[in-house]
């Protein structure tokens, strides 16, 4: 059985807007509640025109290969169709996405939510208050590394420019995890 592993969108799969990485992510609150801005009601249309991160979709594919790979963005449910077009066109299929169903929810709490939801075992993120959050509650968290984000060091995350940077990271977290089911069932 493969293991669920959740990948954020914008700066992890697609190119933020401009290039540029807006997440600092210092000092915010994980007991903050969501709020219905211009950015959350225009959000579908922001998307529009961004290509891939590089190696991001030789990175996915490989990564696909082995492990249940899912999308976990805090895009607006309204940006689907959008972003199912951008991954039929870049990456050539579409993977399971989950989304965001209102703004309610912060980002970080939605994918804190999520991730434990969906059973995933690592979280590849570009924010750093979230990747900070996810490492409390995930064996591995791959932080892409961006200018705004170098602040970060915490247990469980691994800092990565690439997908394919966090293979060795991976295997070894499966193979951990195959010994402990060896070892909790020794029938097997």
């Amino acid at each position: 059985m493969k293991f669920v592993v959740t990948f954020d969108l914008d700066g992890v799969l697609c190119r933020p807007p401009f290039g540029i990485n807006p997440g600092k992510g210092r000092h915010r609150s994980r007991t903050a509640s969501g709020k219905r801005g211009l950015l959350w009601m225009t959000e579908r249309w922001r998307y529009l025109g961004r290509k891939p991160m590089p190696g991001a979709v030789v990175g996915f594919r490989e990564l696909s290969a082995r492990y249940d790979c899912r999308v976990l963005s805090a895009r607006s449910e309204a940006a689907r169709g959008l972003t199912e077009a951008w991954f039929a066109r870049y990456f050539g299929s579409i993977p399971e996405i989950n989304l965001r169903a209102g703004w309610h929810e912060t980002p970080a709490a939605y994918k804190a939510r999520r991730v434990q939801e969906l059973g995933a075992v690592a979280h590849f993120e570009d924010d750093p208050h979230t990747a900070n959050w996810l490492s409390a509650l995930l064996p591995a968290v791959f932080l892409i590394d961006w200018p705004r984000n170098h602040w970060l060091e915490a247990d469980h995350v691994h800092r990565i420019a690439r997908l394919d940077q966090a293979a060795a990271a991976l295997e070894r977290l499966s193979h951990g995890d195959a010994e402990r089911t060896k070892a909790s069932n020794p029938g097997l």
